[in-house]
C-alpha cells in the first residue's frame, strides 16, 4: 500500500515537473512574434511621445529633448528589427523597415538643426512621415494599428469600395 502511494505520488510529481518544463518553452515563431511585438510597442511609445507634442506651435528645449530621445530610440529599435527579424522573402516589408529607419534618422537630423528657421515644421513633417510609414507597413501586413477602434472589423475595404490614393512622394513605396 505504501509502495503504491509512493509510486503514484512520484508519477504525479514527475508529470507536474515535465508539464512545467515544456510549458515555458514557446514555439520559435510565437517567441519571435512576442519579441517583435515588444519592440514595436516600444517604438509606438516613443512615436506617441513625439506625436503628442507635434501640434505645438513652438517647441521648448524640453520638447526638442523628447524628440531627440524618441527619434534616437526609434532609430535604434528599427535597426534591431532589421537585423533580428528580417523577412528575406518579403521585399516590401524590408523596404518599409528601411524607410522607417530613414525617417527616424531624418527626425534626428532635424533636431540637430533645431535653431534654424523652419525646424519646427520639419519636425512636424517627420512625425507625419513616420505615421505614414507605420500605416503602410501595417496595411501590408494586414494589422490594424488600433484594433480597439474597429471592433469586429476584419477587412479594411468592404466589397465594392475603392481606396482613394494619396498624393505620391519620392521615397515612398508604390503602394497606392
Amino acid at each position: 500500500m505504501i509502495r503504491k502511494s509512493f509510486f503514484a505520488g512520484l508519477v504525479v510529481v514527475g508529470c507536474i515537473i515535465a508539464t512545467q518544463g515544456f510549458a515555458d518553452e514557446a514555439p520559435k515563431g510565437e517567441k519571435e512574434k512576442s519579441e517583435l511585438a515588444k519592440i514595436m510597442g516600444e517604438i509606438d511609445k516613443h512615436y506617441k511621445a513625439v506625436e503628442q507634442i507635434s501640434g505645438y506651435y513652438k517647441y521648448t528645449s524640453n520638447d526638442w529633448k523628447v524628440i531627440s530621445e524618441a527619434s534616437a530610440n526609434i532609430t535604434q529599435l528599427t535597426k534591431t528589427i532589421i537585423s533580428k527579424f528580417p523577412r528575406p522573402d518579403d521585399k516590401k516589408y524590408q523596404d518599409l523597415n528601411k524607410i522607417m529607419l530613414s525617417e527616424a534618422e531624418k527626425m534626428l537630423e532635424v533636431v540637430n538643426h533645431k535653431d534654424e528657421k523652419g525646424a519646427l515644421e520639419d519636425a512636424q513633417w517627420q512625425v507625419r512621415r513616420l505615421r505614414q510609414t507605420c500605416a503602410l507597413c501595417h496595411k501590408h501586413l494586414g494589422i490594424h494599428i488600433y484594433p480597439q477602434l474597429y471592433p469586429g472589423k476584419k477587412e479594411e475595404l468592404q466589397p465594392g469600395q475603392q481606396e482613394i490614393p494619396a498624393p505620391k512622394e519620392t521615397g515612398v513605396p508604390k503602394d497606392w
